[in-house]
């Protein structure tokens, strides 16, 4: 196992353990996630006419304010599934329920299957077809009395800066080869236009893997140095990743299969968190964001230890918009 998949896991299983309590190291980490994420938010609040301006909105003020009464601290979440502070929570619970059941099937295989890219104005459409597609190939398994494909599946769909538009793929975690063969076969089937190399599918060791995120926010430019190598240049994209996001809206991310029970991700139960003794020291207190962290108003003591890094605040300057009288740097 490489170290950058131990690391994975390690981090993972402390934001599966965060799920149920918040320790000071976690609130760290919810600080980095809120600080992270703010000047997109920013960024995809300038745009004209987007449907999620609300949602931005809500997201941008997601958490903004801690609520101490005894052994819990509530907070106000937006739920929105790019929202970085909620999907920390939402990852953890979906981890902490679904990862008992998927280390119980048999030969366990990530899948990945794939269509051709497509235009943003054909987005949702195209997604809307993958489902379907999905419950052809069990409702033919069900009419052939064979076994229903049983896994997760999660929607995930990138941005292609090269060609400008947008790639949407299914990654799944089933039971065995057979059938994840049998699935590849039958997706090209439905996607004779797919490439066949695009599909693929591996023994599953890390299941955990498949509850990281829905889009990569960044997307490689494809930048390359005099000698011809390969820059990393990625960026954020403002109106890429809200044409994403609008498109799948109400949509479901993750998908259970085959008689696996259907989790419930949303985190409204988990909205009050035990915290250690250690995390807040008074009993009660309401405490507010400002900059990079939360202060109590009346002591101004900062609740938490995070410090932005150099490389974090390069991240958060990595804006381009794809109109290029609005790019800057």
């Amino acid at each position: 196992m490489s170290k950058k998949n131990r690391d994975i896991i390690y981090k993972l299983e402390q934001l599966r353990k965060g799920a149920l309590t918040l320790s000071r190291e976690q609130l760290e980490k919810r600080a980095k996630a809120k600080y992270s994420q703010e000047p997109l938010l920013l960024a995809l609040l300038e745009l004209k006419q987007s449907k999620l301006a609300k949602n931005y909105k809500d997201t941008f003020f997601c958490s903004s304010v801690l609520t101490q009464k005894g052994e819990k601290i509530t907070s106000r979440y937006c739920k929105n599934r790019f929202c970085k502070v909620c999907n920390r929570i939402r990852t953890g619970k979906l981890i902490n329920d679904y990862e008992p059941i998927l280390e119980k099937l048999v030969e366990k295989q990530f899948v990945t299957l794939t269509i051709p890219n497509v235009t943003a104005e054909n987005l949702r459409s195209s997604i809307i077809k993958m489902n379907k597609v999905m419950r052809l190939i069990q409702d033919k398994r069900r009419k052939a009395k064979q076994p229903l494909i049983k896994g997760i599946r999660k929607l995930e769909c990138t941005y292609n800066t090269f060609l400008n538009n947008y790639h949407p793929h299914f990654h799944l975690i089933i039971e065995n080869e057979a059938q994840a063969t049998d699935l590849i076969d039958q997706w090209l089937f439905y996607y004779p236009e797919a490439v066949i190399q695009a599909q693929h599918k591996a023994e599953a060791t890390e299941c955990i893997e498949l509850f990281k995120y829905f889009t990569k926010l960044t997307s490689n430019t494809g930048a390359t140095y005099e000698n011809g190598s390969k820059v990393k240049d990625e960026w954020q994209f403002p109106e890429a990743i809200d044409i994403i996001f609008t498109n799948i809206a109400k949509l479901r991310i993750i998908q259970s299969m085959g008689g696996i029970r259907l989790i419930n991700d949303e985190i409204e139960s988990i909205e009050a968190q035990i915290i250690d003794k250690e995390t807040i020291k008074e009993a009660t207190g309401v405490y507010f964001w400002y900059g990079e962290n939360w202060y109590d108003p009346y002591t101004g003591e900062l609740i938490t230890n995070f410090c932005p890094t150099e490389n974090l605040n390069k991240y958060r300057k990595k804006i381009r918009y794809l109109q290029k009288e609005k790019q800057y740097e």
